[in-house]
């Protein structure tokens, strides 16, 4: 979400000439991938970070996951009241098949698709700031992790990797930046008896216009921290806390967001090889795609080696 105090918001919108002669009507020039829920690859104990779980060769996971968010990007005036949510319901399915090898490096490709995508078209002054046209792909997402140390027990586990946006989706539809994006980034995550943690930290590069006319937030920094805990063996409950902050480039309205979302997610290994999700959560601030509220559930098929597999209780 964008909040206000600094001005009319979202950048600059060019007019367009439309209607009856004299008529004038301004239309946004494109919007940008405003879903900040960006799931971990498949074969993670978590929603979004990375538990660097990739023991293996030629062992395949996949997962499916959704999140609904309700008013992820709303306007509001330069006092801080809210006008209308520009994306006011937005609901994502992601599929990801990932393959891990060597012991240490995953590969993934994810698919993020708009199956609800809606909002209010929203006039501030002469510009004409256009809502979601209905469902769309995402951007598709290539991945791939490296663990580079690992001591025994899983007690510390660090990777480096790199993830590649390609534009499959559309900016009108508010699903993709209309350029390739770049996110190298760093992760940690470890187990202590019971007690489970993971964070992350990378720079995702973003197209951004010089111009300023359009929405791109440009190039941001970001991170994450997850903690949980066992209570039993199957199960690992927790919180999860992501943020990002622009850094370069993008329209000058949203460098003032920083986006900060909790969620808080319980994980069940119903068997030796599915794994099923379910969360709560919501942003903290009103940093562009930081939601009143979102649900996500999911679930996951992995081969693991029998060593790996959840204990009977």
């Amino acid at each position: 979400m964008l909040r206000g105090g600094f001005g009319l918001l979202f950048g600059v919108a060019f007019l367009a000439l439309a209607g009856s002669p004299g008529l004038a009507r301004a239309q946004v020039v494109s919007g940008f991938a405003d879903d900040r829920f960006e799931p971990a690859g498949a074969d993670s104990a978590w929603m979004t970070v990375e538990s660097l779980g990739f023991e293996g060769h030629l062992r395949p996971a996949f997962a499916l996951v959704a999140d609904w968010a309700w008013k992820p990007l709303v306007v509001y005036d330069g006092q801080g009241h809210e006008i209308a949510p520009l994306v006011g319901d937005q609901l994502m399915g992601h599929l990801d098949a990932a393959l891990m090898l060597w012991n240490r490096l995953r590969v993934d490709l994810n698919l993020p698709v708009a199956l609800v995508n809606s909002g209010d078209a929203t006039l501030l002054g002469t510009q004409q700031f256009a809502s979601p046209d209905g469902a769309a792909l995402g951007d598709l997402r290539l991945g791939a992790d490296l663990v580079v140390f690992r001591r025994p027990a899983r007690q510390v586990v660090a990777a480096v990797g790199l993830q590649v946006f390609v534009p499959t989706g559309r900016t009108q539809a508010f699903s993709s930046d209309g350029g390739v994006r770049v996110w190298p980034r760093l992760a940690v995550a470890g187990d202590h008896g019971r007690f489970a943690w993971a964070g992350r930290v990378g720079i995702q590069f973003r197209p951004s216009d010089s111009c300023g006319c359009n929405l791109v937030p440009g190039t941001e920094i970001d991170g994450a921290l997850a903690g949980g805990w066992r209570p039993r063996d199957r199960w690992l409950v927790g919180p999860e806390l992501d943020w990002s902050h622009t850094i370069a480039g993008g329209a000058s309205a949203l460098r003032s967001g920083t986006p900060l979302e909790l969620l808080l997610g319980g994980h069940y290994a119903a068997t030796p090889t599915w794994t099923f999700t379910a969360g709560l959560g919501r942003g903290l601030t009103d940093g562009a795609g930081a939601p009143e509220l979102r649900i996500v559930v999911g679930a996951q098929y992995v081969f693991r080696p029998l060593e790996q597999a959840p204990r009977s209780e």
